[in-house]
């Protein structure tokens, strides 16, 4: 089965379940990939968290129901919210009406449509990549906890997420802790300093980190990457807004026609000494990745 049908089927599974209990690990699995690496890229391709995809769906098809003179409190308890208060306060923020007004004739509704992914071609450059097989990697550095990925789109896909990226990165400049890292660099990994994306389930985070066999130091922790197959991704440009370019690129274009598949819940971005906000500046980013099966 090819991604773009896995990620439909993912989206079928969604839109059955809207009602009920929602299995996010189990739509992954039909997409052919883990939980975070879903929610990861279903904001990249998409524009939207999946936590706030699923709340507009829930929303819409409740206005549906309303709309055919159903009751509020057994709406609300359809598309689980606890009280009527809790679904009232949802359904204004989405609607800008209440659900009581929703149900009265002649009221304008808005529908967020259910989405679908196709494979289509857009005439863009091409993306330049290659196959690296890397040995497990031991990351030394600092973290930014994102919290709960299904809160809203991931870090780099929005304004304010770019903005706090960047003084997460201007702190760390300031206070040595950089360079400090630089130091403890060893070659057991990509040259230069790192953003590691984790996705792990339902929470995320971001780390500045440099691939290291050194003690880490008492305000820097450390991950450990296994050792696999990586698709590396070549950028051009400021980094603040290349590297989110070429993730949304490398879900939507490159994975669909690859005959490859996501294989884990780190992924990397490369920053090599020299200015990040150069039209000519060149950086990586590294997904792990596995053979798709065939047939």
């Amino acid at each position: 089965m090819g991604w773009i049908e896995g990620l439909n089927d993912a989206m079928d599974y969604i839109e059955r379940n809207l009602e009920g209990d929602l299995d996010v690990a189990r739509a992954a699995r039909l997409a052919a990939c883990t939980e975070g690496q879903f929610r990861r890229m279903f904001s990249y391709v998409a524009g939207i968290g999946l936590g706030e995809y699923v709340r507009r769906r829930r929303i819409s098809c409740a206005a549906l129901d309303l709309s055919r003179g159903e009751r509020v409190v057994d709406v609300a308890m359809r598309y689980g919210y606890g009280s009527p208060t809790a679904f009232t306060r949802a359904f204004r923020d989405a609607l800008g009406v209440s659900p009581s007004e929703a149900k009265r004739p002649g009221v304008r509704l808005s529908l967020f449509p259910r989405l679908s992914f196709s494979l289509t071609v857009t005439g863009a450059e091409p993306l330049s990549w290659r196959v690296v097989p890397r040995g497990g990697m031991r990351l030394v550095g600092v973290s930014l906890p994102c919290g709960p990925s299904e809160a809203g789109v991931l870090a780099q896909m929005g304004d304010e997420g770019r903005r706090e990226l960047g003084r997460f990165w201007g702190g760390a400049s300031r206070s040595g802790s950089i360079e400090a890292l630089l130091a403890l660099a060893d070659g057991s990994g990509p040259e230069g300093i790192l953003g590691v994306n984790v996705s792990e389930g339902g929470e995320s985070s971001y780390r500045i980190a440099v691939a290291s066999a050194a003690e880490a130091p008492r305000w820097a922790d450390e991950i450990h990457v296994p050792a696999g197959t990586w698709a590396v991704f070549d950028c051009t440009g400021p980094c603040d807004v290349a590297t989110a370019e070429h993730y949304r690129r490398i879900f939507s274009e490159w994975l669909p026609s690859s005959g490859y598949e996501l294989a884990g819940d780190v992924s990397l971005e490369v920053y090599p000494r020299g200015d990040f906000s150069s039209a000519g500046y060149r950086s990586e980013i590294w997904m792990p990745v596995v053979r798709r099966p065939r047939g």
